[in-house]
C-alpha cells in the first residue's frame, strides 16, 4: 500500500512540473511546494491529535497512521531530488520567502532520513507504547533499556549515513543550534558558573559538618531555587490565574481557540501544550497539582502558534518533525509566557505573600541559581554522552557527569536511559536552560521598554506578537532574539540577573 501511495505522489509531482512547464523556475517551485505544505499541514494537524490522545489516554491511540503517512510524503524521492537541487543553488532563488521554505524543507528531510527509517520508527512506535502511562501492563526496565540503546545505535548508524559525525552532530545541525555553538556554550556556562557553584558546594558541606556531597544534597539546592523562584499560594486556580494574567498584557484568553486540563502524564513530563492547527486550535494538558509557572509555561507554546501569520505551513513551526523549527527558541517563548508568573509586582498581587517575604525568596533564588545551571548541564550533557558512547554504561555515565557538573561525589541518583523524553524528543534538554536565558533577556526588554509595572500593560501583546510571534520560523531564533531585545543571547547579562559572579 505504502508503495502504491508513494507513487501517486511522484506521479502528482510529475503532473505538476509537465503542466506548468510555461512558468518560470521559482513559479513552479512555490507551485509544488504549496500542494506539499498542505499534505504536510494535513498530516501534522492529525499527529497532533493524536499525540492528544496518547497523552490524555484515550483508549484509540492511532500513532502509526499519521507517522506512516509523513514517511510517505518526506520520503518521496521526487520531493527529495527536487529540494536537494534547489538547496544546492539556494543563492539563486530571488524569493527569501521561498528560500527560506526550501532550506527549512531540506532540514526536515534530513532528519526524515533517520526518523522515518524503518527499523527506527517501528522502535519508536513500540517504546512510545510500552512508556506512556497504563495501569494495564508493565515492562521489564531492562527490556526497554535494551530497545533504547538499539535506537541510539540505529540513529547514529543512519546519521553517519548521511555524512554527520553522529547523531548528536545531525541533531544540533538541524535545531538551530549547531553542534559547536552549543558545545562552546555548555563550556562557558560550566566555566563561568565554575567560581560560585563551588563556593555553593562548600559552604553546604560546612553547614550540614559532611565531608561529601551526595546527590540528595544537591537536589536541596535546586528545590531552593525551584520553590524560591517561583509563586506560591496563588489566590485562584490555576485556569483563572492564566486568563486574568494574559488579560492583564491585552491577550483576551476567552476569545482564544485554546483548552487547558489536567492529566497524569508520563514520568519526566510535566506537561504538553500542542498546537494542533497553526493558528486555529491549541490544547495542553498539565499533570495534576503542578503549578501556575507550568501552566503558563504551556500556554506560552499556544500564543506562539496561535498568533503565527506567516500563512505557510512549512515556516508555522508545526513541532512534529525534527527540523521545523528552533525548539530552544519555542521553550523560550513559552518560557516567557512563565516568566510573568515571577514578576515582583504580579506576585505582590496574586501571592499571599508581603514584598518583604517576596524579596527574601527571590534571593534565596539567587543564592542557588548554579545548582540549576549545572543540573540542566548535566541533564543535557548525559543525553548527549550516552549518543556518543551508547556501549558504555549508562549508570556509569551519570556518575561521571554528576563528579563533574554536580560535583557529587556519594550517593549518586540513577535514571534509567528508557524514557518518553528520550524517544519522542531526543536531545532536548538543553533547551530548556536556553529557554531561561531567553525569558530573561526578553522580560528584561519589557522593563525597559514598559516599566516595572509591564505585567499589567497591555500594549505587551503587541510587542511579543511583533517581534517573537507573527513571522513564526521566517527568521531564525538568533534573528529574532535580536529584533525583540535588541541583542543576541547575553550569556552574562543572564548570570548577572542570578548575581553569579563570573568575573
Amino acid at each position: 500500500m505504502n508503495y502504491v501511495i508513494n507513487c501517486v505522489i511522484r506521479v502528482f509531482l510529475l503532473l505538476i512540473i509537465i503542466q506548468n512547464n510555461a512558468l518560470s523556475n521559482e513559479e513552479k517551485l512555490k507551485k509544488i511546494l504549496d500542494t506539499m505544505e498542505s499534505r504536510y499541514e494535513m498530516i501534522s494537524n492529525e499527529l497532533g491529535n493524536s499525540y492528544w490522545d496518547l497523552y490524555t489516554n484515550s483508549e484509540n491511540v492511532n500513532l502509526n497512521t499519521p507517522k506512516q503517512k509523513f514517511k510517505i510524503l518526506l520520503m518521496n524521492d521526487t520531493l527529495n531530488s527536487l529540494i536537494y537541487n534547489w538547496q544546492g543553488k539556494i543563492e539563486l532563488i530571488k524569493d527569501g520567502l521561498l528560500a527560506k521554505r526550501v532550506e527549512t524543507w531540506y532540514r526536515i528531510l534530513q532528519m526524515a532520513k533517520v526518523e522515518y527509517d524503518d527499523e527506527i520508527m517501528q522502535l519508536r512506535n513500540e517504546l512510545e507504547h510500552k512508556l506512556k502511562v497504563s495501569n494495564e501492563e508493565l515492562f521489564d526496565e531492562e527490556s526497554l533499556e535494551h530497545l533504547m540503546i538499539k535506537l541510539a545505535k540505529l540513529r547514529n548508524r543512519k546519521s553517519i549515513e548521511l555524512g554527520y559525525d553522529n547523531y548528536v552532530e545531525l541533531t544540533f545541525e538541524v535545531n538551530g543550534l549547531g553542534y559547536d555553538w552549543f558545545t562552546n556554550f555548555v563550556d562557558s556556562m560550566y566555566l563561568l558558573t565554575d567560581k560560585d557553584y563551588t563556593k555553593l558546594v562548600n559552604n553546604t558541606k560546612h553547614k550540614k559538618d559532611i565531608e561529601t556531597f551526595a546527590y540528595s544534597d544537591f537536589n536541596e539546592l535546586f528545590l531552593l531555587f525551584y520553590n524560591s523562584n517561583n509563586p506560591d499560594k496563588v489566590k485562584a486556580n490555576n485556569i483563572d490565574m492564566v486568563k486574568e494574567t494574559l488579560n492583564n498584557i491585552g491577550f483576551e484568553f476567552d476569545s482564544l481557540p485554546a483548552l487547558l486540563i489536567e492529566k497524569q502524564l508520563p514520568a519526566g513530563i510535566g506537561g504538553q501544550g500542542l498546537m494542533i492547527n497553526i493558528p486555529n486550535e491549541f490544547k495542553a494538558v498539565i499533570t495534576n497539582g503542578l503549578d501556575i509557572h507550568i501552566w503558563m509555561h504551556e500556554m506560552g507554546h499556544g500564543l506562539q502558534g496561535l498568533f503565527c501569520d506567516i500563512n505557510y505551513p512549512i515556516l508555522e513551526g508545526y513541532e512534529w518533525v525534527p527540523g521545523s523549527g528552533a525548539t530552544c527558541f519555542a521553550e523560550g517563548m513559552a518560557e516567557t509566557s512563565a516568566y510573568f508568573t515571577r514578576n515582583f509586582e504580579w506576585q505582590v498581587k496574586y501571592t499571599n505573600q508581603d514584598r518583604k517575604l517576596i524579596f527574601e525568596k527571590k534571593q534565596e533564588a539567587k543564592n542557588n541559581s548554579t545548582a540549576f545551571i549545572r543540573y540542566w548541564l548535566y541533564k543535557s550533557m548525559r543525553e548527549v554522552e550516552f549518543y556518543l558512547n551508547p556501549d558504555k554504561s549508562y549508570q556509569l555515565i551519570q556518575e561521571e557527569l554528576m563528579r563533574k557538573y554536580l560535583l557529587v561525589d556519594n550517593e549518586f541518583k540513577y535514571e534509567p536511559i528508557a524514557s518518553m523524553r528520550y524517544v519522542s524528543y531526543p536531545l532536548y534538554l538543553q533547551n530548556y536552560l536556553i529557554a531561561d536565558m531567553i525569558a530573561c533577556q526578553v522580560h528584561a526588554s519589557l522593563e525597559n521598554i514598559f516599566g516595572h509595572n509591564y505585567c499589567f500593560n497591555k500594549k505587551v501583546k503587541s510587542y511579543l506578537v511583533k517581534n517573537f510571534y507573527s513571522t513564526g520560523e521566517y527568521y531564525n531564533w538568533k534573528e529574532r532574539l535580536e529584533k525583540g531585545t535588541g541583542s543576541k543571547l547575553k550569556i552574562k547579562s543572564y548570570l548577572n540577573h542570578y548575581e553569579i559572579n563570573c568575573d
